[in-house]
């Protein structure tokens, strides 16, 4: 029987929307939508994509197969024949089991670009949440996409809670695999600085969703923020962060963390900052609302200066967390998000469906977090399975990784990090211009981030994205 996994493809190019519409989402012309699938069953997998209007029309993007743990790549302009300014949702059927990512940008015509997960049917629901949404906050704005992951039409409202006050929006009849996009204009949230909230979305049936954060205007976008939604089965007393920077690296890249406090009762909230490279913990605590929201910014609970690491956030019940990145590049803002991760989902091994090594201009940094409970080490080892040259390499860290802390492979066809990198099998030279998939395992529970910036000789001056591995 063929598993299906929704995805929301978003906007792919906005040259048919009228002026109004285009203010419901990310600015600017351009826009196109790749989706990379990876097969983690034991078979070879064939892999058919539909992307879908919003009346529910099919589009064949056509038929791919995968080797076991191998990934295929669509580009719906290429093999979907969608039409300039097609904006919609899409389903993948395959005969194994996969995990894949959506990638947005507008490469041809600006430098924005972002990815999120993709959704398995193991994982709609019929309540999706939203931990942080802006309406043209400092100049930037949220967009929501919500599917309708069933065969039935679907009912469907949006809450915005900002600054203490309701404001919703319902959606009726929205067609199967079909999207809807809610926005804070929508709901009446008011706009301007201050006019951050948090968003929950219940419908009839299951329900699929991912939230793009942009520039309020742009006439050319320069970054993108993309993430999946939150459902009922991500709550939980704890959440594992493995990447948080304080002013890091050329670009001076600041984290803050977005906690939401989804239990009926006030709590408080403590976040644990543990540095990669050496130098004491940092702890903060928060008393958060039911419903509300606190945020966590890296420089005003003092992590230091140029320091990345990892981070462990613990509330007294039920909580939601996400990570926003910003920094510069080229004199450009650049910006990502990501889902933390909830602890119940930890397992020792983690697969990313897309790595890109010095692939047109883009390498993919792949930071873990050890995130055992015992207090254990973590021995992580990698295995990157290039598409486009059939490279097949294994490392691993030269040494073990403490509980609670982070490490990052990076550059790994020139060992530039770990330092002391292992090499077990395969010529990492061989990674070099190629992109493909990874495994990672470990001794320990893990979790695990692919974050791709421009780096090196030609670097690419897209904006930084990044998404969250998958734990098997």
């Amino acid at each position: 029987m063929n598993r299906k996994l929704p995805f929301i493809v978003g906007l792919i190019c906005f040259a048919a929307v009228t002026a109004a519409a285009a203010q419901q989402n990310p600015p600017g012309s351009g826009w196109t939508t790749g989706m990379q699938f990876q097969n983690v069953g034991g078979g070879t997998a064939d892999i058919r994509l539909y992307l879908y209007t919003p009346d529910g029309s099919p589009i064949d993007c056509g038929a791919r197969t995968a080797a076991p743990f191998a990934s295929v790549n669509y580009l719906t302009d290429v093999h979907c024949g969608a039409l300039p300014g097609f904006g919609g949702s899409a389903v993948v059927e395959s005969t194994e089991p996969l995990r894949g990512i959506v990638h947005i940008n507008n490469a041809d015509t600006g430098q924005a670009g972002g990815i999120y997960n993709g959704t398995t049917l193991g994982e709609v629901s019929n309540t999706l949440l939203f931990p942080l949404v802006k309406h043209n906050h400092f100049g930037r704005t949220t967009s929501l996409y919500i599917q309708n992951a069933s065969d039935t039409p679907a009912n469907l409202t949006a809450t915005f809670i900002v600054n203490g006050s309701t404001f919703s929006k319902s959606y009726l009849n929205v067609p199967p695999n079909a999207m809807v996009v809610a926005t804070p204009a929508d709901a009446g949230v008011p706009a301007g600085n201050g006019q951050v909230g948090s968003l929950t979305v219940t419908g009839n049936q299951p329900l699929a969703g991912t939230v793009l954060e942009h520039e309020q205007a742009a006439a050319v976008a320069e970054n993108l923020q993309a993430a999946k939604a939150f459902t009922p089965a991500d709550y939980d007393d704890k959440f594992y962060c493995p990447l948080f920077r304080n002013d890091h690296g050329s670009s001076h890249i600041t984290t803050g963390a977005q906690v939401q406090n989804v239990s009926s009762m006030a709590q408080t909230v403590t976040l644990v900052y543990k540095p990669r490279d050496g130098g004491g913990t940092v702890t903060k605590s928060l008393n958060v609302q039911p419903g509300a929201s606190v945020t966590f910014y890296a420089p005003f609970f003092g992590v230091p200066a140029g320091s990345v690491g990892s981070v462990t956030i613990t509330g007294a019940g039920n909580i939601l967390a996400v990570v926003n990145d910003k920094g510069t590049q080229g004199g450009l803002d650049r910006t990502t998000t990501y889902a933390c991760f909830p602890a119940k989902k930890a397992t020792n091994e983690v697969v990313l469906p897309l790595y890109k090594e010095y692939w047109k201009g883009n390498m993919t940094g792949i930071q873990i977090q050890n995130v055992s409970e015992t207090g254990s080490v973590a021995n992580i080892e990698l295995t990157y399975l290039a598409t486009n040259n059939g490279a097949n390499v294994t490392v691993e860290t030269g040494s073990p990784v403490a509980a609670g802390s982070s490490t990052t492979f990076f550059g790994v066809s020139d060992q530039i990090f770990p330092t002391n990198m292992v090499v077990v099998s395969g010529n990492p030279a061989d990674l070099d211009s190629t992109y493909g998939a990874v495994i990672i395992s470990s001794n320990t529970p893990i979790v695990a981030i692919a974050n791709e910036s421009g780096f090196g000789p030609g670097a690419s001056l897209q904006d930084s994205k990044n998404y969250e591995g998958f734990n098997q």
